[in-house]
């Protein structure tokens, strides 16, 4: 019966962190939808490199 108790705990531990982990992938999810967005809104111009400088 103390193997059961120990198992309990090891799936209890193991769902807490299976929790933790899915609620992070989701906040990511929305962190990179909000980037994409903003990303979204600049122009193409203003994402060009730099020309060479006039003297090289």
């Amino acid at each position: 019966m103390a193997e059961e108790t120990e198992g309990t705990k090891k799936r209890g531990f193991f769902s807490k962190i299976m929790k933790v982990a899915f609620i992070a992938a989701i906040v990511g999810a929305v962190v990179a939808v909000v980037k994409r967005r903003r990303g979204g809104e600049l122009d193409e111009d203003e994402w060009q490199e730099l020309p060479p400088p006039a003297g090289g």
